[in-house]
């Protein structure tokens, strides 16, 4: 063959790799654009799908499954976690979502008075001078107060804050589960007025204390922050922060979490921060006469009676910052109001009504039993009712 023929095979082969390199490259791209234009109809249906469940109202619900569980006559019932606390002045039960005891004390308590906090739990008597402390395993700790009790309080961590009634003072005692005393301090009316609320902290190294007294013939409180830790061992007292407020009164003051607290006034909602000296950050002025007040871990709602007359009740939900978040209207009498993550239970024992903290609507319905408490489950849209007649686990449809 000569020179110019091998010159034009070259060539022509070489015009041919070229072609089938070009042409793989377009069917690579060809392919590419088909995977992505799926990918993309995948996602557009997914987030079709999610805003469609998002926007949906429930309006019934699936019984999936129900055990038998009768309460004792008299008992009150809260929710402890997963699992849910009932007590009287005989006893005390912790009973799990299968109907099963965890543990159970008796007592003799003419006014038992409970709280309870992450794994702990706390039940003293008004007027008395016993307190006892349980965890998911049963009893953990006895305190023996030198006072009647007037009101405790308890931290996630399981410190105790105890008011005590000791004639001219109100002495304020902390303990640790087990019963050991961690420190106290006296309040006297004529210095710091009478202690009407009190907090405390997941950690139970920061306490807050709600005081009102009389100052030139006007009620006046004192909402003051006690520091059991580092920072507040070389205060006096341990008080690193407090704030008067003239001509009003403070009947609640807690914590959300260990950074984040407020208190509720007759004409304000403060809101406080700062995980060793807390400080008033916002203020918000209120304008109707607040009903009740329930609050979560992030959000807080204060609920009044309907002045316009849409609903019956509003709730205005703030974020721990004290930002509006919604308004919500509604005409559920309830007997309970629940923060579960995002969602807003509200009910009664005959029907219940779910919003999202944003204020979106997520069932509305009645019940099929008496309803006592309400539960969320551990997977979205199931829940657990606690009635007379058992414990049913639901699915809303």
């Amino acid at each position: 063959m000569s020179r110019r023929g091998e010159e034009e095979d070259f060539e022509r082969d070489k015009i041919d790799r070229t072609t089938f390199r070009r042409r793989r490259v377009q069917l690579k791209a060809r392919r590419a654009a088909v995977v992505f234009i799926v990918i993309m109809i995948i996602l557009i249906v997914l987030l079709v799908i999610l805003r469609s469940m998002a926007n949906r109202v429930y309006e019934s619900y699936e019984v999936i499954g129900t055990v038998d569980w009768t309460p004792t006559a008299g008992v009150t019932i809260v929710p402890y976690g997963n699992d849910f606390i009932s007590y009287s002045p005989d006893g005390i039960h912790c009973t799990n979502a299968a109907g099963k005891d965890i543990w159970s004390f008796s007592y003799v308590m003419q006014e038992p008075r409970v709280s309870v906090k992450g794994d702990y739990v706390a039940v003293a008597d008004l007027a008395g001078r016993n307190i006892y402390i349980y965890d998911k395993t049963g009893l953990i700790g006895e305190i023996s107060t030198s006072s009647p009790v007037q009101n405790i309080r308890l931290s996630a961590g399981g410190v105790v804050a105890a008011v005590l009634d000791d004639v001219t003072t109100s002495p304020i005692h902390l303990y640790y589960h087990d019963g050991s005393e961690i420190s106290y301090f006296r309040t006297t009316m004529s210095r710091s007025g009478y202690p009407t609320a009190i907090g405390i902290s997941d950690s139970g190294k920061l306490v807050a204390v709600s005081y009102t007294f009389v100052d030139n013939a006007e009620m006046t409180s004192h909402v003051a922050f006690y520091n059991f830790g580092e920072v507040g061992k070389n205060e006096t007292d341990n008080l690193v922060s407090a704030y008067d407020y003239t001509g009003e009164i403070v009947p609640m003051v807690e914590f959300m979490s260990e950074e984040y607290a407020f208190a509720v006034a007759n004409d304000r909602l403060m809101l406080y921060e700062g995980s060793q000296r807390p400080t008033n950050t916002a203020n918000v002025f209120l304008q109707d006469e607040v009903r009740a007040v329930y609050y979560g871990e992030e959000y807080l709602g204060l609920v009044y009676f309907d002045k316009d007359g849409e609903s019956r009740y509003r709730m205005d939900v703030y974020d721990r910052k004290g930002r509006a978040v919604s308004d919500i209207r509604f005409d559920v009498d309830y007997t309970d109001i629940r923060f579960a993550g995002d969602k807003i239970l509200i009910y009664n024992p005959a029907e219940c009504v779910i919003y999202t903290v944003k204020g979106r609507l997520r069932y509305s319905g009645g019940f099929n039993d008496p309803v006592r408490l309400m539960l969320p489950g551990r997977i979205a849209n199931r829940y657990t009712l606690v009635t007379n007649v058992g414990l049913q686990t639901i699915e809303l449809k």
